[in-house]
């Protein structure tokens, strides 16, 4: 069963049924097709929620202006009840400051990639070649950058997410929250790339707090494309572990 509606102009897919709601959210320069195989894994059991927002990248909207199409989403598709999100680079960074926002709209957070941290600390965990790499590799990203198309392309070529672009600003953006781990998380990230995108800090934090977990594999960053079946059974396996939602 497949349903669309509007929401604050943006065309919302629903797919699936269930009780539960899993809001798919992706990052700049994908489309919500970045989450078929999850669709066609998750529906059976979920409602899966997901859009396609293609300008969602640094300087297009604010955090408020994405916070408040997601709430506006849940709401529509939810009653307001919470949603699992489920979140890959700029739909990490924008979802986290959703859930600060709106804990209460929030009942689980399964992110790839990119970890809670904040600019200030990422930078301080990495040593000064690392800078330098991680900045190179940041200029050819955006040289490539011209279309969607072809940022797709350089960022898959690099397995570099353009989310980057939040870790290496030097302040927070205006309204940015600092990231607290309000709610269960299941991290999933890819060790085949240049850079990780979380520090052990924050790998840590994730791995004391309740009912959380991080899982590490062997692929590149979009570890939900390159791996769609192990990806899927582990998260499968870790919902399972945790019915009914807890907070």
């Amino acid at each position: 069963m497949v349903q669309r509606l509007t929401v604050d102009g943006v065309t919302v897919h629903i797919d699936g049924a269930g009780d539960e709601v899993m809001m798919m959210i992706h990052g700049w320069p994908h489309d919500r097709s970045l989450w078929d195989a999850q669709v066609a894994a998750f529906a059976p059991n979920y409602r899966c929620v997901r859009f396609s927002f293609p300008t969602q990248r640094k300087g297009s909207h604010s955090i408020d202006e994405v916070s408040t199409l997601y709430a506006d989403t849940v709401n529509a598709v939810n009653g307001g009840r919470p949603v699992i999100l489920m979140l890959s680079d700029w739909g990490c960074v924008y979802g986290y400051q959703f859930a600060l926002r709106y804990p209460e709209l929030v009942s689980k957070v399964i992110s790839v990639g990119i970890g809670g941290s904040s600019q200030m600390t990422y930078r301080a965990s990495l040593d000064w070649k690392t800078r330098l790499r991680l900045a190179f590799a940041h200029r050819r990203l955006k040289a490539s950058s011209g279309s969607s198309h072809s940022a797709r392309e350089a960022s898959s070529r690099l397995q570099l997410p353009h989310a980057i672009s939040w870790l290496r600003a030097s302040t927070p953006p205006e309204g940015a929250l600092p990231f607290k781990l309000r709610w269960p998380m299941l991290y999933i990230y890819g060790k085949r790339k240049p850079f990780s995108f979380h520090t052990r800090s924050f790998e840590a934090a994730v791995q004391s707090r309740p009912h959380s977990r991080v899982i590490a594999f062997r692929s590149g960053h979009w570890v939900m494309r390159e791996e769609p079946e192990a990806f899927n059974k582990a998260v499968m396996g870790w919902l399972a572990q945790h019915k009914p939602a807890m907070l």
